[in-house]
């Protein structure tokens, strides 16, 4: 797969003009809009691969929050030069809870056995992370739509 091809046909300005207009036309409150936002988010760092879009639409639908919000952020995880970011972070924090320090040497964890050799690592330090970056992402948007949003 040729990654320029898959990063010009990637608009950021679409996808941020449907971020605004997805906000600016809701009448919901800006703990939802921020929920739904971090939901996607959640979902996208966490191990559960594969099953992120159906996860994200099922708890939007179960918490009654925005789908389209939570299908948008979501998809980061499906951007390509994002994707080892992701496996590597995951699989670094869970080095930092399992054994106390960041590992100095990684393994090829694209290769489904070493992935597999390293599963409860790279799960327990994905969920985690996850965990993490959602805390922080819903305080920033939180704060930001205080602040450029009225409701």
């Amino acid at each position: 797969m040729n990654y320029q091809k898959v990063l010009r046909r990637f608009n950021l300005d679409k996808i941020k003009k449907s971020i605004v207009t997805e906000i600016a036309c809701t009448d919901t409150s800006n703990a939802t809009i921020a929920l739904s936002l971090t939901l996607g988010i959640f979902l996208a760092f966490s191990p559960a691969w594969g099953f992120q879009t159906v996860l994200a639409i099922s708890f939007a639908l179960l918490l009654r929050l925005n789908k389209v919000l939570a299908l948008i952020t979501v998809n980061i995880s499906s951007i390509p030069p994002l994707i080892p970011l992701i496996v590597i972070a995951g699989y670094q924090t869970g080095a930092l809870v399992l054994h106390g320090e960041f590992q100095k040497e990684v393994p090829d964890l694209m290769d489904l056995r070493n992935l597999g050799e390293n599963y409860l690592q790279f799960a327990l330090g994905s969920l985690v992370f996850a965990i993490m970056i959602g805390v922080i992402f819903y305080g920033v948007i939180f704060l930001i739509l205080g602040r450029y949003r009225k409701v």
